[in-house]
Protein backbone atom coordinates (compact mmCIF):
# COMPACT_ATOMS: atom_id res chain seq x y z
CA UNK A 1 0.00 0.00 0.00
CA UNK A 2 1.07 3.37 -0.89
CA UNK A 3 1.64 5.89 1.91
CA UNK A 4 -0.95 8.84 2.00
CA UNK A 5 1.83 11.42 1.60
CA UNK A 6 3.54 9.86 -1.09
CA UNK A 7 0.21 9.73 -3.73
CA UNK A 8 -0.51 12.53 -5.68
CA UNK A 9 -4.21 13.10 -6.98
CA UNK A 10 -5.41 14.83 -9.95
CA UNK A 11 -8.67 15.72 -9.94
CA UNK A 12 -9.52 17.07 -13.76
CA UNK A 13 -12.78 18.55 -14.74
CA UNK A 14 -14.04 18.80 -18.52
CA UNK A 15 -16.14 22.00 -18.33
CA UNK A 16 -18.53 20.96 -21.43
CA UNK A 17 -21.87 20.25 -22.45
CA UNK A 18 -23.14 16.59 -23.36
CA UNK A 19 -23.60 15.77 -27.15
CA UNK A 20 -24.00 11.85 -26.55
CA UNK A 21 -26.50 10.46 -28.74
CA UNK A 22 -28.23 8.66 -26.07
CA UNK A 23 -28.15 11.58 -23.21
CA UNK A 24 -27.90 14.40 -25.73
CA UNK A 25 -28.69 17.32 -23.45
CA UNK A 26 -26.73 20.66 -24.52
CA UNK A 27 -28.31 23.28 -22.25
CA UNK A 28 -25.33 25.81 -21.01
CA UNK A 29 -26.65 26.71 -18.09
CA UNK A 30 -27.23 23.46 -16.48
CA UNK A 31 -24.25 22.04 -17.82
CA UNK A 32 -21.34 24.25 -17.75
CA UNK A 33 -22.37 27.31 -15.48
CA UNK A 34 -23.66 25.78 -12.68
CA UNK A 35 -22.31 22.58 -12.83
CA UNK A 36 -18.77 24.01 -13.20
CA UNK A 37 -19.51 26.72 -10.17
CA UNK A 38 -21.28 23.44 -7.87
CA UNK A 39 -18.12 21.45 -8.36
CA UNK A 40 -15.77 24.77 -7.73
CA UNK A 41 -17.39 25.27 -4.36
CA UNK A 42 -17.02 21.80 -3.24
CA UNK A 43 -13.93 21.50 -3.38
CA UNK A 44 -13.04 24.98 -1.72
CA UNK A 45 -14.97 23.49 1.21
CA UNK A 46 -12.71 20.81 1.51
CA UNK A 47 -9.68 22.36 0.35
CA UNK A 48 -8.80 20.90 -2.88
CA UNK A 49 -7.39 21.69 -5.62
CA UNK A 50 -8.42 20.29 -9.24
CA UNK A 51 -7.87 21.83 -12.78
CA UNK A 52 -11.06 22.84 -14.68
CA UNK A 53 -10.32 22.50 -18.49
CA UNK A 54 -13.08 24.22 -20.19
CA UNK A 55 -14.46 23.99 -23.67
CA UNK A 56 -14.35 26.78 -25.86
CA UNK A 57 -16.87 25.11 -28.75
CA UNK A 58 -20.30 24.08 -27.55
CA UNK A 59 -19.63 20.76 -29.38
CA UNK A 60 -23.02 21.22 -31.24
CA UNK A 61 -25.14 22.84 -33.81
CA UNK A 62 -28.24 23.40 -31.48
CA UNK A 63 -25.84 26.05 -29.46
CA UNK A 64 -24.71 29.39 -31.24
CA UNK A 65 -20.90 29.95 -30.88
CA UNK A 66 -21.38 33.64 -30.13
CA UNK A 67 -23.97 33.51 -26.83
CA UNK A 68 -21.66 30.51 -25.71
CA UNK A 69 -18.42 32.16 -26.21
CA UNK A 70 -20.14 35.08 -24.51
CA UNK A 71 -21.29 32.82 -21.70
CA UNK A 72 -17.83 30.97 -21.43
CA UNK A 73 -16.29 34.44 -20.81
CA UNK A 74 -18.41 34.84 -18.11
CA UNK A 75 -17.74 31.72 -16.42
CA UNK A 76 -14.19 32.37 -16.48
CA UNK A 77 -14.70 35.70 -14.48
CA UNK A 78 -16.74 33.60 -12.57
CA UNK A 79 -14.15 31.07 -11.32
CA UNK A 80 -10.91 33.51 -11.03
CA UNK A 81 -11.52 33.95 -7.20
CA UNK A 82 -11.52 30.29 -6.93
CA UNK A 83 -7.64 29.97 -5.61
CA UNK A 84 -7.94 26.33 -5.80
CA UNK A 85 -9.02 26.00 -9.22
CA UNK A 86 -6.67 25.83 -12.05
CA UNK A 87 -8.35 27.38 -15.54
CA UNK A 88 -6.80 25.95 -18.85
CA UNK A 89 -8.31 25.58 -22.59
CA UNK A 90 -10.30 22.35 -23.43
CA UNK A 91 -10.26 22.12 -26.97
CA UNK A 92 -13.79 20.54 -29.09
CA UNK A 93 -12.57 22.34 -32.26
CA UNK A 94 -16.90 22.15 -33.90
CA UNK A 95 -17.53 25.40 -35.38
CA UNK A 96 -15.07 27.31 -33.54
CA UNK A 97 -14.29 31.00 -35.69
CA UNK A 98 -10.59 29.85 -37.12
CA UNK A 99 -9.04 30.96 -40.35
CA UNK A 100 -9.86 27.33 -41.60
CA UNK A 101 -12.89 25.22 -41.86
CA UNK A 102 -14.14 23.74 -38.21
CA UNK A 103 -16.84 21.28 -38.66
CA UNK A 104 -14.87 18.44 -37.62
CA UNK A 105 -14.67 18.27 -33.79
CA UNK A 106 -11.96 16.30 -33.13
CA UNK A 107 -8.43 18.17 -32.67
CA UNK A 108 -6.78 15.05 -34.46
CA UNK A 109 -8.87 15.76 -37.76
CA UNK A 110 -6.54 18.94 -38.43
CA UNK A 111 -3.48 20.22 -39.53
CA UNK A 112 0.14 20.63 -37.62
CA UNK A 113 -0.47 24.86 -38.76
CA UNK A 114 -3.98 24.77 -37.99
CA UNK A 115 -3.80 23.07 -34.52
CA UNK A 116 -0.83 25.49 -33.72
CA UNK A 117 -3.58 28.62 -34.60
CA UNK A 118 -5.95 26.94 -33.01
CA UNK A 119 -4.08 26.46 -29.43
CA UNK A 120 -2.67 30.22 -29.77
CA UNK A 121 -6.14 31.57 -30.38
CA UNK A 122 -7.34 29.67 -27.15
CA UNK A 123 -3.93 30.61 -24.98
CA UNK A 124 -5.68 34.07 -26.03
CA UNK A 125 -8.89 33.64 -25.02
CA UNK A 126 -7.64 33.05 -21.32
CA UNK A 127 -4.63 35.39 -21.08
CA UNK A 128 -7.25 37.96 -21.82
CA UNK A 129 -8.69 37.21 -18.37
CA UNK A 130 -5.13 37.63 -16.60
CA UNK A 131 -5.04 33.41 -16.99
CA UNK A 132 -1.54 32.01 -17.53
CA UNK A 133 -1.88 28.95 -19.79
CA UNK A 134 0.85 26.52 -19.93
CA UNK A 135 -1.89 22.95 -19.80
CA UNK A 136 -4.46 21.35 -22.59
CA UNK A 137 -7.05 18.45 -23.02
CA UNK A 138 -7.87 18.22 -26.58
CA UNK A 139 -11.59 17.06 -26.39
CA UNK A 140 -12.57 13.64 -26.46
CA UNK A 141 -8.73 12.66 -26.06
CA UNK A 142 -8.34 13.32 -29.78
CA UNK A 143 -4.50 13.77 -30.72
CA UNK A 144 -2.46 12.65 -33.70
CA UNK A 145 1.51 12.62 -34.32
CA UNK A 146 1.65 16.16 -34.66
CA UNK A 147 0.26 16.92 -31.14
CA UNK A 148 2.78 17.53 -28.89
CA UNK A 149 4.81 19.60 -31.81
CA UNK A 150 1.99 21.67 -32.09
CA UNK A 151 1.93 22.13 -28.12
CA UNK A 152 4.84 23.00 -28.10
CA UNK A 153 5.15 26.09 -31.12
CA UNK A 154 2.00 27.07 -29.21
CA UNK A 155 4.14 27.32 -25.79
CA UNK A 156 2.41 25.05 -23.99
CA UNK A 157 4.25 23.32 -21.51
CA UNK A 158 1.52 20.31 -20.18
CA UNK A 159 -0.95 17.90 -21.67
CA UNK A 160 -3.42 15.70 -19.90
CA UNK A 161 -4.82 12.94 -22.04
CA UNK A 162 -5.90 9.43 -22.40
CA UNK A 163 -4.20 7.30 -24.12
CA UNK A 164 -6.69 4.73 -24.89
CA UNK A 165 -3.89 1.70 -25.89
CA UNK A 166 -2.51 1.91 -22.74
CA UNK A 167 -4.04 0.09 -19.38
CA UNK A 168 -3.34 1.60 -16.60
CA UNK A 169 -5.77 -0.68 -14.05
CA UNK A 170 -6.53 -3.95 -14.94
CA UNK A 171 -9.86 -4.14 -13.03
CA UNK A 172 -10.27 -7.78 -14.48
CA UNK A 173 -7.47 -9.66 -13.52
CA UNK A 174 -6.65 -7.16 -10.29
CA UNK A 175 -3.24 -5.64 -11.92
CA UNK A 176 -1.73 -2.23 -11.72
CA UNK A 177 0.39 -0.40 -14.05
CA UNK A 178 -0.08 2.96 -13.10
CA UNK A 179 1.99 5.14 -15.59
CA UNK A 180 3.03 8.63 -14.06
CA UNK A 181 4.12 12.09 -15.16
CA UNK A 182 6.59 11.97 -18.30
CA UNK A 183 8.31 14.00 -20.66
CA UNK A 184 7.22 13.36 -24.20
CA UNK A 185 8.01 14.55 -27.34
CA UNK A 186 9.08 18.24 -27.69
CA UNK A 187 9.75 17.94 -23.93
CA UNK A 188 5.70 18.33 -23.24
CA UNK A 189 4.85 16.85 -19.72
CA UNK A 190 2.39 14.66 -20.30
CA UNK A 191 -0.55 13.89 -16.76
CA UNK A 192 -2.07 10.70 -18.50
CA UNK A 193 -5.52 10.25 -17.41
CA UNK A 194 -5.96 6.95 -15.20
CA UNK A 195 -7.34 4.06 -17.35
CA UNK A 196 -8.69 1.08 -16.41
CA UNK A 197 -9.71 -1.89 -18.48
CA UNK A 198 -13.41 -2.98 -17.34
CA UNK A 199 -15.80 -5.59 -18.46
CA UNK A 200 -18.17 -3.14 -18.89
CA UNK A 201 -22.33 -2.77 -18.73
CA UNK A 202 -22.30 -3.57 -23.02
CA UNK A 203 -21.06 -7.04 -21.89
CA UNK A 204 -17.75 -6.18 -23.52
CA UNK A 205 -13.83 -5.13 -22.75
CA UNK A 206 -13.55 -1.95 -23.10
CA UNK A 207 -11.26 0.83 -21.60
CA UNK A 208 -12.56 4.15 -19.90
CA UNK A 209 -11.24 6.85 -17.39
CA UNK A 210 -11.16 6.95 -13.87
CA UNK A 211 -14.13 8.65 -13.14
CA UNK A 212 -17.10 9.55 -10.43
CA UNK A 213 -18.85 9.17 -14.01
CA UNK A 214 -18.77 5.70 -13.70
CA UNK A 215 -17.32 4.17 -10.85
CA UNK A 216 -17.86 4.47 -6.63
CA UNK A 217 -14.81 5.57 -4.56
CA UNK A 218 -15.71 2.40 -2.32
CA UNK A 219 -15.24 -0.21 -5.57
CA UNK A 220 -11.32 1.71 -6.63
CA UNK A 221 -10.28 2.29 -3.11
CA UNK A 222 -8.12 -0.67 -3.38
CA UNK A 223 -6.60 0.61 -6.65
CA UNK A 224 -5.89 4.01 -5.78
CA UNK A 225 -4.71 2.83 -2.10
CA UNK A 226 -1.48 1.15 -4.37
CA UNK A 227 -1.25 3.86 -6.77
CA UNK A 228 1.72 6.48 -6.52
CA UNK A 229 -0.33 8.58 -8.88
CA UNK A 230 -3.89 8.91 -10.00
CA UNK A 231 -5.61 11.32 -12.39
CA UNK A 232 -9.55 11.16 -11.83
CA UNK A 233 -11.49 13.41 -14.14
CA UNK A 234 -15.63 14.31 -14.33
CA UNK A 235 -17.90 16.56 -16.37
CA UNK A 236 -19.31 18.96 -15.27
CA UNK A 237 -22.59 18.30 -16.89
CA UNK A 238 -22.66 15.00 -14.95
CA UNK A 239 -23.84 17.15 -11.93
CA UNK A 240 -27.14 18.63 -12.37
CA UNK A 241 -28.32 16.46 -15.77
CA UNK A 242 -29.32 12.61 -15.23
CA UNK A 243 -28.14 10.69 -18.36
CA UNK A 244 -27.43 6.80 -18.94
CA UNK A 245 -25.80 5.19 -16.39
CA UNK A 246 -22.50 3.06 -16.50
CA UNK A 247 -20.81 0.63 -14.67
CA UNK A 248 -20.80 0.03 -11.28
CA UNK A 249 -23.02 2.56 -9.77
CA UNK A 250 -25.84 1.49 -7.18
CA UNK A 251 -29.42 0.93 -8.56
CA UNK A 252 -28.36 0.83 -11.89
CA UNK A 253 -31.02 -0.86 -13.67
CA UNK A 254 -33.62 1.12 -11.54
CA UNK A 255 -31.90 4.82 -12.79
CA UNK A 256 -31.95 3.71 -16.21
CA UNK A 257 -35.13 2.85 -16.73
CA UNK A 258 -36.16 5.54 -14.81
CA UNK A 259 -33.87 8.14 -16.91
CA UNK A 260 -34.75 6.35 -20.24
CA UNK A 261 -38.67 6.27 -20.14
CA UNK A 262 -39.53 9.19 -17.85
CA UNK A 263 -36.87 11.45 -17.32
CA UNK A 264 -35.75 12.39 -21.11
CA UNK A 265 -38.93 12.43 -22.85
CA UNK A 266 -39.98 15.09 -19.92
CA UNK A 267 -36.67 17.09 -20.84
CA UNK A 268 -37.48 16.79 -24.17
CA UNK A 269 -40.77 18.29 -24.13
CA UNK A 270 -39.64 20.95 -21.69
CA UNK A 271 -36.58 21.33 -24.33
CA UNK A 272 -39.62 22.48 -26.97
CA UNK A 273 -40.22 25.27 -24.85
CA UNK A 274 -36.89 26.40 -23.82
CA UNK A 275 -36.72 25.40 -20.61
CA UNK A 276 -33.87 24.00 -18.58
CA UNK A 277 -34.14 21.36 -16.03
CA UNK A 278 -32.01 21.32 -12.85
CA UNK A 279 -31.91 18.24 -11.35
CA UNK A 280 -30.66 18.20 -7.96
CA UNK A 281 -30.03 14.60 -6.65
CA UNK A 282 -28.91 12.68 -9.92
CA UNK A 283 -26.25 9.60 -9.29
CA UNK A 284 -23.71 11.44 -10.71
CA UNK A 285 -23.41 14.40 -8.28
CA UNK A 286 -23.73 11.82 -4.78
CA UNK A 287 -20.92 9.72 -6.82
CA UNK A 288 -18.84 12.74 -7.12
CA UNK A 289 -19.62 13.71 -3.24
CA UNK A 290 -18.68 10.69 -2.06
CA UNK A 291 -15.30 11.00 -4.21
CA UNK A 292 -14.25 14.21 -2.66
CA UNK A 293 -15.32 13.30 0.79
CA UNK A 294 -13.35 10.36 0.44
CA UNK A 295 -10.32 12.54 -0.93
CA UNK A 296 -10.41 14.79 1.87
CA UNK A 297 -11.10 12.83 5.06
CA UNK A 298 -8.12 10.26 4.24
CA UNK A 299 -6.11 13.42 3.41
CA UNK A 300 -4.77 12.70 0.23
CA UNK A 301 -2.81 15.50 -1.13
CA UNK A 302 -4.31 17.05 -4.77
CA UNK A 303 -2.39 18.89 -7.23
CA UNK A 304 -2.97 21.13 -10.08
CA UNK A 305 -1.34 19.74 -13.95
CA UNK A 306 2.14 21.02 -13.98
CA UNK A 307 2.51 20.50 -10.55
Amino acid sequence: MTSDNMRKIYLTFDIETITSRMSYNPNFYTNILLGALYIAKELKNRDLKATFFISLSPKTDDLGYDDYFENINYLIELLLPFDNIKLQPHMHMKNLPMEFNTKSDKFSDYTLDQQVSALIWAKRVFERHGVKVDSFRPGGYSVNKQYYEALSRAGYQFSSIMKKDTVHIDTMEHKINIEEPYESYFNIKEYPVTSLLIQSIKRKREIVNLSPDFFTYSSMRQYIDNSNYVNINFHSFSVFTNRFARENHDNILKHNIKYFFFEKPFIKILKYFNYEVINHNTLFKSALEEWLTEIEVYSLNTYFIGE
